[in-house]
């Protein structure tokens, strides 16, 4: 018998598909955008080292420092320990009680929020510092005592005035806020040069540095820049001193000691009061 069969009968079946089935399938390769980020290494904790050098970027201190600008040495700064047997000491001259109040409520004057960037200087703290000596031994204050006396006893007595608010480095960037002088400024850089000179000449490193007769009334507290900066020297500019042009007689040099005292509050003892000639 004769067979007939179709062409297509041992070809396999096709079936139809969607139009979507024909494209072509997505690359299987993950996108390196949308891949999750490794997770983070584990690290044990480290103990801060403070011998362990660090760049500016990443040290932080533990501790904050208050930053006094070159030039500007803190007599009021004692919260270091000071080594057995020596005192911190300094020279400088006594100012009227009437116008420590009146530098006292210049600090008054700034905003609340103004005040607190400022660490102030308490009244009895206010000098007008001739020279820093810091940690001196105890046995050399005989021997600085009569150094001071020949430089007093060669000087006349002469006057100073109250002269106007001012910052250090500047008001856009202070530091430390001040009150300064005028009147005989002359003689009071001479009366410092000689109690510099006879400093000197017991061993004592001389200053370098130009002589600025000024008050310190308040230091910025560490962290304070920028705008908070400008705001505190933007209203020392202005705060209300009313006693510029005040004339103050100036008859005599003190030698101070400054400690600490039970409850770690600054304290000042007076070794000596040398009249001027």
């Amino acid at each position: 018998d004769i067979r007939v069969t179709n062409s297509n009968e041992h070809e396999p079946e096709v079936k139809s598909t969607p139009e979507s089935e024909h494209e072509s399938a997505p690359d299987s390769t993950p996108d390196p955008a949308q891949q999750p980020e490794p997770k983070p290494e584990y690290v044990p904790f480290e103990p801060f080292n403070p011998y362990i050098r660090r760049t500016e970027a990443t040290f932080v201190p533990q501790e904050s420092k208050i930053y006094v600008p070159p030039g500007h040495d803190d007599e009021e700064n004692d919260d270091d320990d000071v080594p057995a047997n020596t005192w911190r000491l300094f020279i400088a001259i006594e100012l009227p009680r009437a116008l420590k109040r009146e530098f006292i409520d210049l600090a008054r004057s700034f905003r609340p929020r103004e005040h607190e960037r400022v660490r102030w200087i308490e009244q009895d703290a206010m000098h007008l510092t001739l020279k820093f000596l810091g940690d001196t031994p105890v046995d050399r204050v005989p021997d600085i005592k009569k150094s001071l006396d020949q430089a007093a006893s060669s000087t006349g007595k002469f006057s100073i005035k109250i002269g106007r608010t001012g910052c250090f480095p500047s008001f856009r960037d202070p530091r430390i806020c001040w009150v300064g002088l005028s009147g005989e400024l002359r003689r009071l850089e001479q009366l410092q040069g000689r109690v510099e000179g006879g400093l000197v000449a017991l061993g004592f490193d001389r200053e370098d540095r130009v002589f600025k007769p000024h008050v310190t009334i308040g230091r910025t507290r560490p962290g304070i820049r920028g705008r908070l900066a400008e705001d505190i020297g933007v209203s020392w500019r202005h705060a209300p001193l009313h006693s510029t042009g005040k004339v103050i007689p100036v008859s005599a040099i003190a030698l101070y000691r400054s400690y600490l005292g039970e409850k770690d509050e600054a304290r000042y003892e007076q070794l000596a009061n040398l009249e001027l000639g």
